[in-house]
């Protein structure tokens, strides 16, 4: 007895059946591409919604930093002195030499004024500004950090602190013995600038002093003594004021 075969024509699928299945399958595959689309609209907004609004947003960007940059400033005016050691020297050559000095002094007072007072995070920390002193010096910088920088509260008070673009001066007295070297030098300075308060409004700083320089041999100049006063105008308040001296040696 014969087998049976059957016949391919009856187990294959015929081309409607064919056609079918591929539109099932196109039908399959644009679905997935809108569910994909879809899920892609709804991460973007969802990271809008957390990092997008600005000050609206309920995160805050752990990307980017929501402090402000560090301003800088520089002294407006600067006027070089100079106090002779020893009669008959030539006046050309001790104003030449108290010139030379003036610019170096100038930017250590400059650099010691933006590390305590203009970087918030100098703010009552003698670390931030011992390097500016000599050794025997910077024992008195911690008793003084109140006023050599803008104070231990500040950060708990003011936001930021901006300083003027005017109004920023200093005067550097060179004090130069009979070989036109420069051995001293006291550099009388006034600092202006706002600190913003943590209630929104601000108050108006102003610090004046003079800081006595010595070479230390590498080129640099340390202060050795000081005599620093400060001065805080708050809004609608009485004014404030705070001062820190060490005797000069």
């Amino acid at each position: 007895m014969a087998n049976e075969k059957t016949p391919l024509r009856d187990t294959a699928p015929t081309a409607p059946e064919r056609a079918q299945k591929t539109a099932d399958r196109s039908t399959v595959a644009r679905r997935r591409v809108v569910v994909g689309i879809i899920a892609a609209l709804v991460v973007i907004a969802g990271l809008w919604f957390l990092f997008g609004r600005g000050k609206d947003s309920v995160l805050t960007n752990p990307f980017t930093s929501s402090a402000p940059p560090v301003p800088t400033f520089h002294f407006t005016n600067v006027v070089p002195k100079y106090e002779a050691l020893q009669a008959h020297l030539e006046k050309a050559k001790l104003e030449k030499a108290a010139k030379h000095a003036t610019p170096t002094i100038a930017k250590t007072t400059t650099e010691f004024l933006q590390a305590g007072y203009v970087d918030p995070g100098g703010w009552g920390d003698s670390g931030s500004i011992n390097g500016f002193f000599t050794d025997d010096a910077k024992n008195q910088v911690d008793a003084n950090v109140d006023t050599l920088t803008l104070g231990k509260s500040a950060s708990d008070q003011f936001d930021t602190f901006t300083p003027n673009k005017k109004g920023n001066t200093i005067k550097v007295t060179a004090l130069i013995d009979g070989n036109l070297t420069v051995t001293r030098a006291a550099a009388e300075f006034t600092f202006k600038g706002k600190a913003a308060n943590s209630d929104g409004t601000s108050s108006k700083v102003t610090v004046t002093g003079t800081l006595f320089f010595v070479p230390d041999g590498n080129g640099d100049w340390k202060i050795e003594s000081f005599h620093v006063n400060r001065v805080e105008q708050p809004h609608k308040a009485p004014s404030a004021s705070a001062s820190a001296s060490e005797a000069t040696p």
